[in-house]
């Protein structure tokens, strides 16, 4: 079984990061293993650069998700952006995936991206 992590932004301390393994159902959310606070817990150890812009861009979600001129393109642009910088940094140890909150309007379209 390999790792996979998920990146998609929710509520609390900063939640991004969620890690399970390829045999679980898809889309693959597990546990939480990174937030604006602590970063990425476990072996998953990322630059604090990317642990300082993963918690912005989470933290901006939390503080705009629910303006009606939110940016959500840009904000997923991102996100993604982000989550290559992830896959840079860890390589082979997971797949990563990037999964739109349903906060969006039109999280559907597009929902999940293989980084």
């Amino acid at each position: 079984m390999g790792n996979v992590i998920t990146i998609m932004a929710d509520f609390g301390l900063g939640p991004y990061g969620w890690l399970t393994d390829d045999s679980k159902p898809f889309p693959p959310v597990g546990t939480n293993i990174a937030d604006s606070v602590s970063g990425f817990k476990g072996k998953f150890s990322v630059s604090a650069v990317l642990h300082k812009d993963f918690a912005k861009w989470v933290t901006q979600f939390e503080n705009e998700y629910d303006n009606p001129s939110f940016d959500w393109k840009a904000f997923h642009k991102t996100g993604r952006k982000l989550s290559g910088r992830l896959k840079k940094e860890i390589g082979h140890l997971a797949t990563i995936y990037y999964v739109k909150p349903v906060e969006d309007p039109n999280y559907k379209e597009d929902k999940i991206t293989l980084i």
